[in-house]
């Protein structure tokens, strides 16, 4: 085994939203980078969300079991952090609107965890959250976030109070991105840090955050482009208009990057890291069977296509089957699709799912867009070959076309119908070929030489932030010498 690059000293952290118990993409990329940092590495990594639901140690505890975590890499969730530890603030004022609830407060709904109420909810009669309570296990108050504390002007604003361990008010915060502030000067403790960011919904909050010891990047998991390709997403306007605020900006595709500088400009520092991929050996000539969809199961998915293709190419091939793993919103509806089709089968969420492309043939991809497409680069290290909808970023950059895998227009169900039929009549030499060929390109994405690139981006994201803190200090200092405020 060869020698693993070094991470630059300093501690990783994570910061994401959530871990949802049935995770997509994002979520598998996310836990995958942080096993190569410790495993290969040699770097703990500390996963830090900020969802507020009440299951987090469940979800903890089944991530560490099923998905081999070892003791380095833990996922510490803020509210459940709050229930052991104290937060530094400002003094509580009656102008924070500190009131707990309590059982049997009339609109208020009890979460429970291991045996004991972990949350009081109270919401309006529309519905949306008024405030949330966090209770420690022996019943006291950990946290209070109200949103709807009234203000002079007849509108609303948010305040978080945290407790002692008795339930009595601490500190109080104006907003919960000022207890995010304070959580991360706690927990990286003045000590050298790097902040990998996944969440776009964190990132927004990441862009503002700046502290001489902390290393900030943001990591972009999806395209930032409409469907239609001609403008940046709304759901991260925000975050692209702020690129410079990072001390970089990790796309897993040069193509992305490409396209994301010309957009910014010149000044944020754009680099390219893709996902690792672990290639072990595969038997390429041994006879396989079947289709594969491996995806979360939403709209932007679209399986339904998926399905359309595998129910159109069994007309000529009436063995071919399709295996569905994943779930989402658009399950139910998915699954009414395929009837009481006996060649299609739904396997739901399966973190092993990785496993099975060692099986199938072929991988179908059907996605509007992408940022790298990790299941392509898994399917093809496991010797099964990927047809993909040819969108932004990923699978262009992944596939050779008719070398190791197939790309059709996006959208175009006769087409993928097209490639399902042809993948299934290529002569066995051919299809162990390609096989072969597919596990070469996915060695590209060997772990070492992933980590090696991670390690380089580190380097130079540290590096420019040094650069950035002596020009804001010479800038300080020639304001305070003018007098400029």
């Amino acid at each position: 085994m060869t020698r693993a690059a070094r991470l630059p000293t300093g501690r990783q952290l994570v910061l994401t939203w959530s871990i949802p118990a049935d995770y997509g993409g994002l979520t598998a990329a996310l836990l995958q980078r942080s096993r190569l940092f410790d495993r290969r590495g040699g770097a703990a990594v500390d996963v830090l969300t900020c969802d507020d639901r009440e299951d987090h140690a469940r979800v903890a505890a089944e991530l560490a079991r099923r998905d081999a975590l070892s003791e380095r890499v833990r996922v510490v969730n803020l509210w459940d952090w709050l229930r052991t530890d104290t937060l530094r603030g400002r003094a509580v004022s009656p102008a924070d609107g500190f009131a707990p609830l309590a059982s049997g407060d009339e609109g208020v709904v009890e979460d429970r965890s291991g045996g004991h109420v972990v949350r009081r909810v109270r919401r309006d009669a529309a519905g949306a959250v008024q405030q949330i309570d966090h209770l420690r296990p022996d019943g006291s108050l950990a946290a209070s976030d109200r949103r709807d504390v009234p203000r002079a002007d007849g509108r609303v604003r948010r305040r978080v109070v945290t407790c002692d361990a008795d339930g009595a008010p601490l500190a109080a915060f104006s907003g919960v991105r000022a207890v995010y502030t304070a959580w991360l000067d706690r927990v990286t403790g003045g000590e050298p840090s790097f902040l990998l960011v996944d969440s776009k919904t964190m990132a927004r909050f990441a862009a503002t955050y700046r502290r001489r010891h902390v290393v900030v990047l943001h990591i972009v998991h999806g395209s930032h482009l409409t469907d239609e390709g001609d403008a940046v997403r709304p759901s991260r306007a925000e975050v692209f208009g702020k690129l410079a605020a990072f001390d970089a900006v990790v796309f897993c595709t040069d193509r992305q990057a490409q396209d994301a500088r010309r957009m910014a400009g010149r000044l944020p520092l754009l680099l390219t890291v893709p996902h690792p991929v672990r290639v072990r050996e595969v038997d390429t000539t041994a006879p396989r069977e079947g289709v594969a969809v491996v995806a979360r199961l939403e709209p932007i998915k679209r399986v339904e296509d998926a399905l359309a293709a595998v129910r159109r190419a069994r007309t000529e091939e009436p063995g071919l089957t399709l295996d569905v793993y994943g779930d989402g919103p658009a399950g139910d509806t998915l699954r009414a699709i395929a009837g009481e089709d006996g060649g299609i089968r739904f396997h739901g969420f399966d973190p092993n799912a990785g496993e099975a492309l060692r099986e199938r043939s072929v991988l179908l991809l059907t996605s509007k867009s992408e940022a790298f497409s990790l299941v392509i680069a898994e399917a093809m290290a496991a010797g099964c070959l990927p047809i993909a909808y040819d969108v932004p970023y990923g699978p262009r950059e992944l596939i050779l076309d008719g070398r190791t895998g197939w790309l059709v227009p996006s959208g175009d169900v006769a087409a993928l119908t097209d490639a399902v039929i042809r993948a299934g009549r290529l002569a066995p030499e051919e299809t162990a070929r390609m096989r072969r060929a597919a596990v070469e390109r996915a060695r590209l994405y060997d772990e070492d030489a992933v980590l090696a690139r991670w390690a380089g981006a580190l380097e130079r994201a540290s590096r420019r932030q040094r650069l950035r803190r002596q020009a804001w200090r010479v800038r300080e200092i020639l304001r305070r010498r003018l007098g400029v405020r």
